[in-house]
């Protein structure tokens, strides 16, 4: 993360996103250490957080806007992984597992990420031992998503795949409201998520539109009836993408 702003940040508490971080999970004591050994750094649109073959220097939370990760095959095409939102963990499978990054990250629009360093995590870890359990239940969530992400992109039809990558990019202000919205997911970016063809996701959306699930907007994605989209994307359709 080279070329960002960077500075420390000792507390959370008027966050918007609190209720949805991983911090946030963690024990109050652990907690108070986390936001005193955390830095935070700010990213711009595109702006790179690691590269593939790296070695890991630490882990991420996403405080503010989005991370992309991505892998990108020999004729220069993306595939997205994951899309990391506001308080989710990034970063720890490589991590964790000691081996360099298998991917790429950028940042999503105007982004803020807390990270905490090797060192820090060490720290970290060796005060508060319980801790390990929350790492393990991300590790087997994630485990977990990807086996649902190998099926679906076996078995689920392609209007599945496009309606449930729309479910899940939905908002965290507005996903509990009657309009949810999703903002700055470009129809490339659909097409990298679900390995469809641009001009088949281009087809569905318009299928979409027309039949009043949804209505594009200049800068947004607004969806009419969240039921109809969620028939058919099917099951799992409301988990996050991670």
């Amino acid at each position: 993360m080279e070329n960002t702003a960077k500075k420390p940040i000792a507390d959370c508490s008027g966050c918007s996103f609190l209720s949805a971080c991983f911090a946030n999970k963690l024990e109050p004591e652990a907690g108070k250490l986390w936001n005193t050994i955390k830095t935070v750094h700010h990213l711009k649109d595109g702006g790179e957080i690691y590269g593939e073959s790296q070695k890991p220097s630490g882990i991420f939370v996403v405080c503010k806007g989005r991370a992309k990760v991505f892998s990108i095959d020999a004729r220069g095409q993306q595939m997205i992984s994951w899309i990391r939102h506001p308080g989710e963990l990034f970063g720890h499978i490589a991590f964790f597992s000691g081996n360099s990054y298998s991917c790429n990250a950028r940042a999503m629009g105007d982004t803020t990420l807390s990270f905490l360093s090797e060192k820090a995590l060490d720290n970290f870890l060796t005060a508060n031992p319980k801790t390990y359990r929350l790492f393990l239940r991300k590790l087997a969530e994630e485990t977990h998503g990807l086996q649902t992400k190998l099926s679906d992109a076996a078995y689920q039809p392609a209007k599945g795949k496009v309606a449930k990558t729309l479910l899940k990019a939905v908002s965290f202000k507005s996903k509990d409201t009657s309009a949810p919205a999703i903002y700055g997911l470009k129809r490339t970016e659909i097409a990298e998520i679900t390995g469809l063809a641009l001009e088949t996701v281009v087809r569905i959306l318009a299928e979409f539109e027309k039949k009043h699930l949804i209505k594009r907007e200049i800068k947004s994605i607004k969806i009419l009836d969240h039921a109809g989209l969620s028939k058919i994307a099917g099951p799992h359709s409301g988990k996050g993408i991670g």
